[in-house]
C-alpha cells in the first residue's frame, strides 16, 4: 500500500488535511487552538481519550524540569475549582 503525504510540523499537516490529502485525528482542543478555514473537525465519538504528558530529553532532566512535571503533575491531580 501507497504511503500518503508527510509533514514536519503540526501546521504542514493541517496544510495537507486543507488540500484534501489526509486526514488528521487531534485532541478536542485543536478546533480551539488551530481554527483552519478549509478543515473540518468531526467528533470521534467511539474513540478512548488521548492522554498526553511531558516529554524530554534524558540527558536534560534538571531540578528545574522535575519541579515542573510535579507541579504539572500535582495540578492535574486535584479536581477543579
Amino acid at each position: 500500500m501507497p504511503k500518503g503525504p508527510t509533514g514536519d510540523t503540526f501546521s504542514e499537516l493541517l496544510t495537507l488535511v486543507a488540500l484534501g490529502r489526509g486526514v488528521l485525528p487531534v485532541g478536542e482542543h485543536t478546533r480551539r487552538y488551530y481554527p483552519r478555514p478549509y478543515v473540518v473537525y468531526v467528533p470521534i465519538s467511539d474513540a478512548p481519550p488521548i492522554q498526553r504528558g511531558p516529554v524530554w530529553l534524558e540527558s536534560n532532566t534538571t531540578a528545574r524540569v522535575r519541579e515542573f512535571v510535579r507541579a504539572a503533575t500535582d495540578a492535574t491531580a486535584r479536581p477543579p475549582a
